[in-house]
């Protein structure tokens, strides 16, 4: 008789002790299917979210980080200092690590209001509602005229706005990194604009920096119409898929220059050159405006400087390790920027749920091991005759162990299978008891001034996330992978429980065990 056999019928000799085990076999495997089951559950549910977001990441200034390192110094000369050396992103940087291969695409960009000199706005709709006169300290009554139009000046010809089809080009090109080198003056332009104006290929629009109030001020002061204006040449006519909200609260406010319809796409070096042509002439004719000498070089830099560098990777996923791998990569005021702060908030609820989960998991497995050793162990002694009898005949020590390994993996089996039915059942609900508690009882102590610098800009690439989207994503249930790792940990923890009553079984001898039975 093999031990195989031997061990079934032991099984189906004994069955209160049997019964006994597979029911403690039967509550481990609930308790432990749960655990799982809420931690994984947890988990896809950000993974979920995570791939819903866009997987961008910006290289920016660490503003938080910063002002505190300015609001320690109590020495006002060491402020000035700190003042002087404000921290900037670097363009070399910027560039080594967009030479990652999970990049696809990245936008070294800045961007601006401007006026229309010659050229008119896509209307937004909002016209009626906005009130652009004011009442000047003599009390007459006074037109203001606003920026109508935004500038997106960026160095390079890629953007993440092409790479992911926001933008289209529907009449010629966009600008090349030849009109880039050598600060052509080109322009790329929305199809609205194009239609408001009538405008083609190869036409030319006029646009400013300077308002119309300010323009006439400068001119009597000496400068010229060639001195304020930037005149480009119209090679690209593009459609966008992004446009304002009629429905936001903002919208009856919102400026002309606030829609994507009325946005003039450029290379950032001929915005640069125009935007240091204009101060210098400022410089020129109003010193007293300006400290110090002009460092034309330190300026140029700076207008070609973004605040900030977005980086658009090949999947949402890699984002954590890509900010890892490059964040040696920036100086001590800057950072890798994912948006995880905001995302880490918003999945506290559900690391709290997945960090005890996994407790009650590695609580439960342990006294697993320790109540199946004890019990295997204290039932040796009832069965030594039946060892000694088996070892006096010549069956060896390994298969005796074999046989008690075997009797317990069928009742582990047992209240296993019977677990992944009742776990199935319970696992949902369990689930969404655990996440109502926990949601609730984190929402206690939400802080309700979180007190950091924060700077936004007009462009915000972050996909916005609630937490109700994110915890709409945590589903609990019992799947036939969780099941096979059910029976994986049963399987290893029948194996270490084993161990223990293997000992006793190597230091018996079949001769004194008989002896002592008689």
């Amino acid at each position: 008789m093999n031990f195989l056999q031997r061990a079934f019928n032991y099984v189906i000799r004994k069955p209160t002790k049997s019964l006994l085990l597979a029911v403690t076999f039967f509550v481990i495997g609930n308790l432990v299917i749960l655990g799982l089951g809420i931690s994984q559950a947890a988990d896809n549910a950000k993974i979920l979210t995570r791939k819903k977001m866009r997987a961008v990441v910006s290289y920016e200034v660490d503003y938080n980080k910063y002002w505190n390192y300015i609001d320690s110094l109590e020495d006002a000369d060491a402020q000035n200092e700190a003042y002087k050396n404000y921290p900037k992103v670097d363009k070399e940087t910027a560039i080594n690590i967009a030479k990652d291969e999970r990049v696809r695409t990245f936008n070294y960009m800045t961007n601006n209001t401007v006026y229309g000199i010659d050229i008119e706005h896509n209307p937004l709709g909002n016209e009626d509602n906005r009130n652009n006169t004011y009442t000047d300290e003599n009390g007459n009554e006074t037109e203001y005229k606003e920026p109508a139009f935004m500038v997106y000046a960026n160095l390079f010809p890629s953007m993440i706005e092409l790479e992911e089809g926001t933008f289209e080009i529907k009449d010629g090109r966009w600008y090349t990194q030849e009109d880039i080198d050598s600060a052509k003056r080109v322009v790329c332009i929305t199809e609205e604009v194009a239609d408001t104006n009538s405008l083609h290929l190869g036409d030319t629009i006029t646009i400013s920096q300077i308002s119309p109030s300010q323009k006439k001020e400068l001119i009597d002061d000496g400068m010229s119409e060639d001195d304020i204006n930037l005149e480009l040449e119209i090679v690209g006519i593009y459609s966008t898929k992004e446009d304002v909200d009629p429905n936001s609260d903002s919208f009856k406010w919102m400026s002309p220059y606030e829609s994507p319809k009325n946005r003039l796409m450029m290379p950032l070096t001929t915005y640069a050159e125009y935007s240091f042509e204009v101060t210098a002439e400022l410089r020129k004719l109003h010193p007293d405006w300006y400290g110090g000498e002009l460092d034309e070089e330190q300026l140029r830099q700076d207008l070609e400087t973004p605040s900030k560098v977005v980086y658009l990777l090949d999947d949402p996923l890699n984002v954590d390790a890509f900010v890892e791998d490059n964040q040696s990569k920036c100086s001590e005021y800057t950072r890798l920027n994912a948006n995880n702060e905001s995302f880490k908030k918003m999945a506290r609820p559900l690391d709290t749920m997945s960090f005890f989960a996994s407790i009650v998991v590695w609580i439960v497995v342990l006294n697993a091991v320790v109540i199946i050793s004890l019990v295997t162990a204290l039932t040796l002694k009832t069965r030594e005759f039946e060892i000694g009898v088996l070892l006096s005949i010549g069956v060896s020590k390994l298969k005796i162990v074999a046989q008690l390994f075997v009797e317990l993996i069928v009742l582990a089996f047992i209240g296993f299978g019977f677990a992944s039915i009742s776990g199935s059942l319970m696992a949902g609900r369990v689930g969404e008891l655990v996440l109502d508690y926990q949601t609730t009882s984190d929402q206690q102590y939400e802080s309700e001034d979180d007190s950091s610098y924060v700077w936004t800009s007009s462009t915000d690439y972050f996909t916005t996330v609630t937490q109700d989207q994110l915890l709409s994503e945590y589903h609990v249930s019992v799947s036939p992978l969780l099941i096979l790792e059910i029976f994986v940990l049963g399987t290893g923890v029948v194996l270490i429980a084993i161990v223990i009553p293997s000992f006793m079984i190597m230091r018996l001898n079949p001769k004194q065990i008989l002896l002592e039975q008689n």
